[in-house]
């Protein structure tokens, strides 16, 4: 997956933020130049055939009409992934109900963004979902941020759509005071809230499907496994559970580059700090996500922040990070030291 962030701007300011590093601290907005380039880039090698528009707010963006219309004409771009707060969709509808667009609408619980915003999103779903019948182009999605964080308003908006399933995120360590910690104690105070959050969800018949920061299989005791066998047990349900990644026990991240106005990109926004690099650097988007890869996957898996990973198979094998890799980012990074300079003495010896 790559996306091109259009604007800094964003419309809302939530705490959470993942990118935070960046938005709405200036109104950086991405040239007509600098798209162009970044798409070549995204799909010029062949490997990628979905571009993601992000922000900010990336609709905010004064050209994003044209932008949309631009990667609907192109023929290297099979689907467009719009991820947005939903507030503006209805200054674009015209090419919004392309078949080619899907969208991801985040959705904050009205306590935080306020009764009047929050019907403006509503207004605008109702119109895509229910006047336009098009609930196949939208998701929503649910940033679980606090050890009690509202969950209900979502469920009922599933619900009133008629959507079986829904995306949701454990947040990221997105502040210096969220890296480094025990990832293992941040899980735990999350898990009763989130397990009860799903048990509600299988209720009304909607599959979970986690989009980053899974919660490690370890941390999910037999018997509360054992609590979910009365949704397995329905044949509905069997068939939507088997689809979402809550089937499976791998805890993994995969590079989603996020490329700048500046055409700098980074492996993901909770690492934005720490892997940038410029796109004119690598002939396309597979190199530069094997970079990534190389410097920054390889390690993390040799890296441990509980005491309970250090003899984790799982780990051993990649099959589990433990999570957001901004948790240790700066063990990743000093183990990345040390292996660059080990390969730099051999060097030395050998000439």
């Amino acid at each position: 997956m790559a996306n091109i962030m259009l604007t800094d701007v964003c419309n809302l300011n939530c705490p959470y933020c993942f990118a935070n590093e960046f938005v709405n601290h200036d109104k950086n907005e991405i040239s007509q130049a600098a798209f162009d380039a970044a798409l070549d880039f995204i799909v010029g090698d062949g490997t990628h055939r979905t571009v993601g528009l992000i922000g900010g707010e990336p609709t905010l963006h004064r050209n994003f009409e044209g932008f949309v219309r631009q990667l609907i004409a192109d023929r290297r771009v099979e689907r467009i992934m719009l991820y947005t707060n939903g507030l503006v969709l209805d200054r674009y509808w015209d090419v919004l109900l392309h078949p080619k667009v899907q969208m991801l609408v985040n959705l904050n619980p009205p306590s935080v963004m306020g009764d009047a915003r929050y019907g403006s999103i509503l207004k605008n779903l109702d119109h895509l979902v229910l006047d336009c019948m098009r609930p196949d182009r939208v998701t929503l999605g649910i940033n679980m941020y606090g050890a009690q964080f509202e969950y209900s308003y979502i469920i009922e908006e599933l619900k009133r759509y008629s959507m079986d399933h829904v995306r949701v995120s454990i947040v990221v360590p997105n502040l210096d005071e969220g890296r480094n910690i025990d990832a293992h104690a941040y899980f735990a105070s999350m898990k009763p809230r989130l397990l009860e959050f799903f048990h509600n969800l299988l209720d009304e018949g909607i599959v979970p499907n986690f989009d980053c920061n899974k919660i490690p299989t370890c941390m999910v005791a037999p018997q509360e496994l054992a609590g979910f066998r009365r949704h397995l047990d329905n044949p509905v349900l069997k068939g939507k559970i088997s689809l979402s990644n809550i089937n499976n026990a791998q805890v993994v991240c995969r590079p989603v580059i996020d490329i700048r106005q500046d055409l700098t990109a980074v492996r993901c926004f909770g690492l934005s700090q720490y892997t940038k690099q410029h796109i004119g650097d690598f002939k396309g988007i597979h190199e530069l996500e094997m970079f990534y890869m190389r410097t920054i996957d390889a390690y993390a898996y040799n890296t441990v922040y509980s005491a309970a990973c250090v003899d984790c198979h799982r780990r051993k094998v990649a099959e589990c990070s433990g999570g957001c890799y901004g948790f240790k980012i700066n063990e990743i990074l000093a183990l990345q030291a040390l292996a660059d300079k080990r390969l730099a003495r051999m060097g030395e010896q050998a000439s």
